[in-house]
């Protein structure tokens, strides 16, 4: 109730400056407030204002939703933003998301919103303990986004929203 309350406040002045407040669900080992999509509606729907969407983020949803299609049905009318990230955070294609059931959820609920590449590669030392990258990766930086954006480009395309 503390955290509708508070977010109600927030939304009401980012309104009141055009702005849209993206709730993005992260996982019961980062946090407690909202852990999955249908945590994050539920909040959205209790907190009552149109500028705050679902920033949904499939690493998130690998660990904590119960399918990547059914909880993006979920989110219908209410995605504003996904981050697309691998289960290891590393290449895009190269885990084990489940791209396909991705990419038919969001088709399901008709998204045209952007698709946003989140993985992380162990060059900068405070970023790599941000995000717990205690072994080097076996991509670099220019080979997670050459080969992370392709995979969703091209995936995106075939699921027929690109």
């Amino acid at each position: 109730a503390t955290c509708a309350r508070t977010l109600r406040q927030v939304a009401a002045y980012a309104a009141e400056r055009g702005i849209t407040l993206g709730l993005e669900p992260v996982n019961r080992y980062e946090t407690y407030l909202f852990n999955t999509i249908a945590d994050t509606v539920a909040l959205i729907d209790e907190i009552g204002a149109s500028n705050v969407t679902v920033h949904a983020d499939t690493y998130h949803m690998n660990i904590e939703d119960p399918g990547f299609k059914p909880s993006l049905e979920v989110a219908r009318g209410k995605l504003g933003l996904i981050h697309c990230s691998e289960s290891d955070r590393g290449v895009p294609g190269q885990g084990n998301v489940q791209w396909d059931e991705v990419f038919q959820g969001l088709r399901a609920i008709a998204y045209d919103g952007p698709l946003v590449l989140e993985s992380f590669a162990a060059i900068n030392p405070d970023l790599a303990g941000a995000t717990c990258m205690w072994r080097t990766p076996s991509y670099t930086s220019d080979q997670l986004a050459r080969e992370g954006m392709a995979f969703l480009r091209e995936r995106a395309a075939a699921a027929g929203i690109a």
